[in-house]
């Protein structure tokens, strides 16, 4: 860390004297940042001197700098207090976005997404072309969310698309190639073989084999019945009774016993991404028009997995006299096919996971093309991956729309009124099957370890329907020569529909015909879904605007909700906010050229959270429950979680003080912000015993506060007509401390387990992780039970630190000369810690990297300050008593049984530095392409995530910006996760 800040100084200071050099080479003058025009909420546009609250704005050519076909992903590392965190590594990967920390324990804590002044979804800005987005104002601030109420309490990302060119007609091509591999895999102990207890084994999944000598040996089962028996015989016969090894079906695989420290990484193929876009601009005075069509086809990192995503987007608008029109279709459909981790009922398998099942010398590649129909090969617990990639899939299909349509009216050159009416659908299919394969042919001793695949189908159906519609009175008037006064009335109106039918069941009549008539075994009733939702909401809101000489602003907003999924008697709220943004160099006229501008502004504002309850919470429903009140027989009872009737929305009021400066012409920007959130009736579950007919109860109780502060740096060292060097920096701090959960209640399990979970404690930080630890002494000194070795266990699960990072640091720099613009984005996060959940199953299967770093047939090792009893209620130093015993088999005890009960070896730093992006591209000079019709033409190199560096304790076990569960209870990563990948790509533009 103290190598990372002396850098960002250095370049800092360095270019802080190239600014003060290039003065008078400076011959471009950039807008004041003041009279920038920002795009907030329900589309109100303000210059910057009168947003009260923390807002940035990222550019497109910011956006797609490194050509990343997914707009989410391309945010990450350009804002201050902006986390984004990976929920799903697959070919169909989605990422969660949040600002500021989080407000609530059970509730939502993502941002909300606004796309053309329309309520969105991360996953729509996912699926959304990079290159049609004109700006992303990220607005962090509570203030300027306010007007969304209840959406908008995460913060809001409000996107601007583009719209047609002013009196004249483009088109353009964006196109991109993106070659993807796998970043990192787990690092693994290479001394040591498959087998088990020093005993070589071809079946088994373990690595506690003998140690690695280089001679000839067999691995895995035989492929087809050598002996002409009618069986494939797993009796320890392979290689060495002269069968064929090589062929369209060997007997085994036969290759020295070695080491193969690439062959998990191997395992993964190279992705490649194609998207091309073609965009078409045409306006002329008043009337605008665009049109484009993308197309983005995606081969995963898995062979076989892939996703092809067409979009259409139309926008168009005209001003007629005194009317304004303005509207837009937008079309997505999303086609993915991949090896699933579905339910398996006798193994549980996941391809990643079997892959690291395996020994570190199995020669995992040389199974491509002779196993596919196989479903156990290099051993006999865990299935083939090859088999599974091509059995075991999930095949899925949306269709989204989003049509909107705007008209306007001036009643004068004060007064207009706008109705914005927008409606959403979305359809889903998704059928996850699973292919039959049974153990009948195979025979001998090992064979009865393996375990028949049942085939089984599984479909999901969801339908949304979602209509958002806005109605504006906007006033403008100067009261004086001196007040301005804006005013902002209007009524929301939103309508969500929803249906799920879920079916399934086991055994195809018919192999590979993937439709439920063809379901032998189908679901029972109390197992099938078929569930339609509905809810709504009204919303009345203000929005007022004084500014007084251009240099002193106060805003106001108001927004009263009544929805749905409250009570009837309880289901209206009012929700404040105010603000005040002063600029002191325009209202004094001081400072000249070095400090030439100053903005001082705070606000405070109270929004509450209502859904966090859920659609029919309030309702008492019932469930379908097999064999209730008498077995064998179907029968319905009131659901086992209630909701108090009572509910109430979960309330968060916010402070928050921001600064702005502008030195030497903007040449230097800083901005920061100190905010304090509290959260207040937080929703929590509160237990009961099942006797009383619930066992879970959600009321209002808990209390959270959250503090956090961001700064941002910009510079502008060197700026001349042909030459441009900025820099951008920014740090972001945040924390959220529960204060109180109910009484007689401390803590909350969100995930809970014997040897780690995820909890909100009252007086900690949330979320926490809590592990299993070994017992120390008052000295820190791990109290070894000196009877067998192993550290003494604490009773019961300790506080083991915040699973969300206190600190992010980013950094951006871009060089332009002429045609050329190079750029890097970077980020650093601290603070976090995580559950490397794959570490548990390394030691079992004798892979884990410290595992091999013991001498095994010497047995176990002295632990490092360690302790035992001095028999006279004291301890000593522990020289003699080994962890892991004496022999090889009791060290295999210990890694495969008892290392992972101690919860603090799974736990992991979760900091991490990574280069984000690096981009080069070059435009050539326009004289030189007009004369072939085009207006400009740009290539573009880029890399995105090409280095990473993890702290020295996670030894690429995992990612930590990944997450298992995608809700609040971050901090694990599981076993089943594919690692990150990195991308090298290319780029070509062209406008005609």
């Amino acid at each position: 860390m103290k190598k990372l800040t002396t850098s960002v100084l250095a370049v800092v200071l360095t270019a802080s004297f190239a600014l003060v050099n290039a003065q008078k080479k400076d011959t471009i003058r950039t807008q004041n940042i003041g009279e920038v025009i920002i795009t907030g909420a329900l589309g109100i546009k303000k210059t910057a001197d009168a947003v009260t609250s923390s807002q940035q704005v990222v550019s497109a050519e910011e956006l797609n700098q490194a050509g990343n076909s997914n707009a989410v992903q391309a945010l990450t590392g350009k804002v201050a207090g902006l986390q984004i965190n990976l929920n799903n590594s697959s070919v169909n990967s989605n990422n969660s976005i949040q600002l500021r920390g989080l407000r609530s324990i059970s509730g939502n804590n993502d941002a909300l997404v606004v796309i053309d002044n329309v309520i969105s979804s991360a996953t729509v800005l996912g699926s959304l072309p990079p290159d049609l987005i004109e700006s992303i104002n990220v607005i962090k601030g509570a203030q300027g969310a306010a007007l969304y109420g209840a959406d908008g309490v995460n913060g809001v990302i409000i996107v601007s698309t583009k719209k047609g060119a002013k009196n004249k007609l483009s088109v353009s091509y964006d196109g991109t190639v993106d070659f993807e591999s796998v970043a990192f895999v787990p690092k693994r102990q290479m001394k040591y073989g498959q087998g088990w207890d020093k005993a070589r084994d071809q079946y088994e999944n373990g690595a506690w084999g003998p140690a690695f000598d280089g001679s000839i040996t067999a691995y895995g089962v035989p492929l087809y019945d050598y002996n002409g028996d009618g069986f494939i015989t797993l009796d320890g016969i392979g290689w060495d009774a002269g069968l064929p090894t090589t062929g369209d079906n060997p007997a085994a695989i036969v290759a020295p016993y070695i080491a193969r420290p690439n062959e998990v990484k191997n395992f993964f193929q190279m992705g490649t991404t194609l998207s091309n876009s073609i965009t078409l601009n045409a306006g002329s005075e008043g009337k605008y028009a665009l049109l484009s069509l993308n197309n983005t086809k995606r081969d995963f990192v898995i062979d076989g997995d892939k996703s092809n995503k067409t979009s259409f987007l139309f926008k168009g608008g005209a001003k007629v006299n005194k009317f304004t029109f303005d509207g837009g279709l937008n079309y997505i459909r999303t086609d993915f096919s991949q090896t699933t981790s579905m339910y398996d009922e006798t193994t549980n398998d996941s391809l990643y996971w079997g892959l690291l099942q395996s020994a570190p010398d199995i020669p995992i590649t040389a199974y491509k093309g002779i196993s596919e129909e196989t479903a156990y090969t290099y051993n006999i617990y865990y299935q083939n991956p090859y088999w599974r990639m091509k059995h075991v899939r999930q095949d899925y299909t949306r269709d989204y729309y989003s049509a909107n349509l705007g008209a306007g009216y001036d009643i004068n050159e004060h007064v207009n009124v706008k109705y914005t009416g927008n409606l959403q659908g979305t359809f889903s299919k998704n059928t996850s099957h699973r292919d039959a394969w049974s153990k009948a042919k195979y025979n001998g001793a090992a064979a009865s370890q393996l375990k028949n695949v049942t085939s089984a189908l599984f479909v999901d159906d969801r339908n949304s329907f979602d209509y958002y519609g806005d109605l504006l009175l906007n006033f403008d008037y100067d009261l004086t020569s001196d007040v301005n006064l804006k005013l902002n009335l209007g009524h929301n109106y939103q309508e969500h529909r929803l249906s799920i039918m879920q079916n399934g069941g086991a055994n195809l009549a018919v192999p590979g015909v993937y439709v439920m008539t063809n379901v032998t075994q189908p679901l029972s009733a109390s197992a099938l879904i078929n569930e339609s939702y509905r809810r709504n909401s009204h919303a009345v809101f203000a929005n007022l605007d004084l500014a007084y000489k251009n240099f002193l602003f106060l805003n106001a907003t108001g927004r009263n909700e009544w929805a749905s999924q409250l009570p009837v008697e309880n289901n209206s709220y009012f929700y404040p906010s105010v603000g005040v943004s002063f600029v002191p160099t325009k209202a004094f006229n001081f400072g000249g050229d070095l400090v030439n501008y100053m903005k001082i502004s705070g606000n405070w504002t109270k929004v509450g959270n209502s859904n966090t309850i859920g659609w029919y919470d309030i309702n008492k429903t019932t469930e379908v429950v097999a064999g209730y009140p008498f077995g064998g027989v179907n029968s319905y009872r009131n659901s086992m979680v209630q909701t108090d009737p009572n509910i109430r929305p979960e309330f968060i009021t916010t402070s928050e003080v921001n600064l702005d400066l502008g030195f030497l012409k903007d040449r230097v920007r800083v901005s920061g912000s100190i905010y304090q959130q509290d959260t207040k009736d937080l929703i929590t579950n509160q237990t009961s015993s099942s006797a009383a007919g619930i066992n879970t109860k959600k009321i209002n109780i808990a209390k959270m506060q959250s503090k956090g502060a961001e700064i941002n740096l910009g510079l502008v060292p060197i700026k001349t007509s042909d030459f441009k060097w900025e820099i951008n920096a920014g740090y972001s701090y945040n924390e959220s401390i529960v204060q109180e959960i109910m009484e007689g209640v401390n803590e909350i399990a969100l995930v809970a387990g014997t040897t780690w979970g995820i909890y909100a404690q009252k007086g900690s930080v949330f979320p926490l992780i809590k592990v299993s630890k070994m017992q120390r002494d008052d000295q820190g000194r791990v109290i070894i039970n000196a009877a067998n070795g192993n550290p003494l266990l604490t009773s019961s699960l300790e506080n083991a630190g915040s699973a969300a990072p206190k600190s992010i640091y980013n950094f951006s720099t871009n060089v332009s000369f002429k045609g050329f613009k190079l750029g890097a984005v970077a980020d650093y996060r601290y603070g976090a810690k995580f559950i490397a959940d794959v570490k548990s199953g390394l030691a079992f299967n004798g892979s884990l990297y410290d595992s091999g770093e013991v001498v095994r047939e010497n047995g176990g090792f002295i632990m490092e300050n360690s302790v035992i009893s001095d028999g006279a209620g004291g301890y000593k130093p522990n020289t003699t008593v080994y962890t892991g015993g004496t022999s090889y088999g009791s060290l295999l005890t210990y890694y495969s049984s008892i290392f992972s009960t101690y919860g603090e070896n799974l736990l992991t730093d979760g900091q991490a530095f990574k280069i984000r992006e690096i981009s080069l591209s070059y435009s050539i000079p326009k004289t030189l392409v007009k004369p072939y019709g085009l207006e400009e033409i740009t290539f573009g190199l880029h890399a995105r995530n090409p280095f990473k560096k993890f702290a020295d304790n996670n030894l690429d076990y995992a990612d930590p910006e990944s997450s298992y569960y995608s809700g609040n209870a971050r901090g694990v990563a599981n076993r089943t996760q594919y690692p990150s990948t990195k991308v090298y790509g290319a780029t070509l533009n062209l406008k005609f």
